[in-house]
């Protein structure tokens, strides 16, 4: 089990402590695990991750600072968009990663989320954010806001 793999990783590495608890920390919350999960099947732009998780813009934008502070991914701006990539900061994180993936691709709930994300179309993630913002800018005009 991969539960397991992590718990001899843990004892089996010399990675400063610190550097440890931000990589756990940043692995501990269920959205972040269901981003890791898509980020290793294709790069995602933030629209497109929004779209997947049913999540707001800046929540999405806020779990990805974390995952790359923690040594996970990078990100690179293509014209409008952000691309975030899985790209594991050194080998040690490179091995955490690939055991946390083998232990996420046992869970079939994310096999559902991977399967309709990874058909998302950039452009109509980004049209349909801008539509919801629109929707909601206009809906506080009227409520006088």
């Amino acid at each position: 089990m991969a539960v397991d793999y992590i718990a001899i990783w843990l004892y089996s590495y010399d990675m400063p402590l610190k550097a440890t608890v931000t990589k756990l920390k940043a692995l501990a919350d269920p959205t972040r695990l269901k981003m890791v999960a898509l980020l290793a099947q294709r790069p995602f732009c933030v629209c497109e991750l929004t779209v997947a998780l049913g999540l707001s813009q800046p929540t999405v934008s806020r779990h990805l600072q974390q995952l790359e502070a923690a040594g996970f991914l990078v990100s690179e701006r293509q014209g409008s968009w952000v691309i975030y990539h899985l790209q594991p900061a050194d080998e040690d994180t490179a091995h955490f990663l690939d055991l946390v993936l083998r232990w996420l691709a046992e869970d079939a709930d994310l096999k559902g989320l991977i399967q309709m994300a990874v058909r998302l179309d950039r452009h109509e993630c980004s049209k349909k954010m801008r539509e919801a913002s629109s929707t909601y800018q206009s809906k506080e005009d009227t409520d006088g806001h």
